[in-house]
């Protein structure tokens, strides 16, 4: 009997799971006032960001990126059920952990002139999972030429 090459539930869960993290990123983002009027709910941003609340800021941002990157591993081992591949998307995960998270928050904090367009760029790749989606097809592509 031949073993499956995807294992569905798991990538319903994950897929599942990080549409979740997209839908509800806003209440993910506990840095942020949250002030209750009525039925409605009023956000203040973090245009301007008091230094007490920078640690509330980055441990969020934090949980926010491994909670991203860890269901998208989950779909790259649903998809591939490879442990080399799944090995090699948890590298990434701490390669960003380790370099781009850092960078990232040290651009935000630091406000640096001109780099206003590198720090949205930086963050839709760190905070959102670009990286582990781009992995997926170059995944794809090394498992076509394996069969090959």
């Amino acid at each position: 009997m031949q073993k499956p090459t995807r294992n569905w539930p798991i990538i319903f869960v994950a897929s599942l799971g990080l549409f979740l993290v997209y839908l509800f990123q806003d209440y993910l983002n506990f840095y942020t006032a949250v002030q209750l009027k009525g039925w409605k709910i009023a956000y203040i941003g973090t245009d301007y960001l008091p230094q007490e609340q920078r640690m509330e800021f980055v441990i969020n941002k934090t949980l926010r990126y491994l909670l991203n990157d860890l269901l998208s591993i989950l779909l790259i081992h649903g998809i591939f059920l490879k442990k080399r591949y799944t090995d090699f998307a948890l590298v990434l995960m701490l390669f960003g952990l380790v370099v781009l998270l850092p960078l990232y928050f040290y651009l935000y904090f630091a406000s640096v002139d001109g780099f206003s367009s590198m720090i949205s760029h930086l963050h839709r790749i760190v905070l959102n999972p670009v990286l582990m989606m781009l992995l997926i097809p170059a995944l794809l592509y090394q498992q076509s030429q394996e069969n090959k």
